[in-house]
Order: structure tokens, then C-alpha cells, then sequence
């Protein structure tokens, strides 16, 4: 049975992403989606739908570009 010298190992370093984004700008764009979210539930009743619809579509957009930009790198 073989071993495989560690310079040769499957985890391959050049050209990958760093591990971590930016954490505090993560969690700010959270908080301000989250504070949208809180914000709908309470107004939600007494707007129309599509404006509820809208507005949950852009928090939801939010999110995926604190993803994006900020979040963890896999």
C-alpha cells in the first residue's frame, strides 16, 4: 500500500478562495435583513400583497448578496 508524500496531497492551495469573508459586513447585511423581516411581520397586515411580496423578494435578495460578498467562503 502506498502513501502519498504530503506535497502531494489533494489539498491544492493556489488559486483558492481564503476560508473566511468579511464578518463584519456578514452579520450588518443579516441584521438589516433581519430587522426588514421583523419590520414586515408587523406591517405585513396592513399592506397589499404585492407590495409584502416585493418587499420580502428584496430582503431574500439581501441575503443572498451578504452571502455572496461577505459570507463564508466553501
Amino acid at each position: 500500500m502506498a502513501t502519498i508524500p504530503p506535497d502531494r496531497s489533494s489539498h491544492d492551495h493556489r488559486g483558492r478562495k481564503p476560508s473566511v469573508g468579511r464578518p463584519v459586513l456578514f452579520v450588518v447585511l443579516l441584521a438589516i435583513a433581519s430587522l426588514g423581516v421583523l419590520g414586515l411581520l408587523v406591517v405585513g397586515p396592513s399592506i397589499t400583497l404585492p407590495v409584502a411580496v416585493a418587499v420580502a423578494a428584496g430582503l431574500l435578495g439581501l441575503v443572498g448578496v451578504a452571502w455572496a460578498v461577505a459570507g463564508p467562503r466553501l
